[in-house]
């Protein structure tokens, strides 16, 4: 397994990829505009803290926090340099004040990047640990595993969870819907993870579990 490398200002925000138009330039085999470090994918709701966590990874704010959900409408880019990855920020989905056709057009970009991408390690799915799985958290589950994209789950704002008991409960009743809907994968048993940006809880063993995801 990768050594975990200390959290430092080493990380760099890249690219926005806005046009399907720009990906023949952006994306070579296993290069992504000539890098050719795996790719973390990160997907979640609108409003699900995807900046927070990218910031508490990288050890940097790089990622705007909007205070408009659903604002976000391309695939934001930024290198991990310690840790060798580049991390692809999806646009949020779930968001009610956005229009159909723009839904159309986000899940177009997403869907064309996604059959381009070779080098995709794994698709982290953001989730809030007080709701849910919601129906669209359920429906960018599925859509990831029907394209045998490797999936982890990632439940944020656990510090809102302010109970012991609050937590294991909400833990299985979490399993117990993933079961239901997914079957018995092992995804739910190595690849399910309670994080908070706020107090750092549970950002050291996803970092070191992303440090050895792609390494094979």
């Amino acid at each position: 397994m990768a050594s975990i490398p200390s959290r430092s200002l080493d990380a760099e925000f890249l690219f926005t990829l806005a046009d399907t138009a720009q990906l023949p330039s952006l994306l070579k085999g296993k290069y992504l505009k000539g890098h050719g470090e795996p790719r973390i994918a990160m997907v979640g709701r609108s409003n699900v803290g995807k900046s927070s966590l990218i910031n508490s990874l990288l050890g940097k704010r790089l990622a705007r926090i909007s205070t408009q959900p659903g604002k976000t409408r391309a695939i934001h880019f930024y290198h991990w340099k310690k840790l060798k990855r580049i991390i692809a920020d999806f646009p949020g989905y779930g968001f009610a004040k956005v229009s159909k056709a723009e839904r159309q057009d986000w899940s177009g970009l997403i869907g064309a990047y996604l059959e381009q991408e070779e080098n995709l390690s794994i698709a982290l799915v953001l989730l809030d640990s007080r709701h849910g799985p919601t129906e669209s958290d359920l429906e960018a589950i599925g859509f990831l595993m029907g394209k045998n994209i490797p999936v982890a789950l990632v439940f944020t704002k656990t510090d809102t969870l302010k109970t012991q008991a609050l937590r294991i409960s909400r833990k299985r009743e979490v399993v117990k819907v993933l079961h239901e809907n997914f079957g018995d994968s092992e995804n739910w048993e190595k690849g399910v993870f309670w994080v908070s940006s706020k107090t750092e809880d549970g950002i050291k063993s996803l970092i070191q579990f992303l440090a050895s995801e792609g390494d094979s």
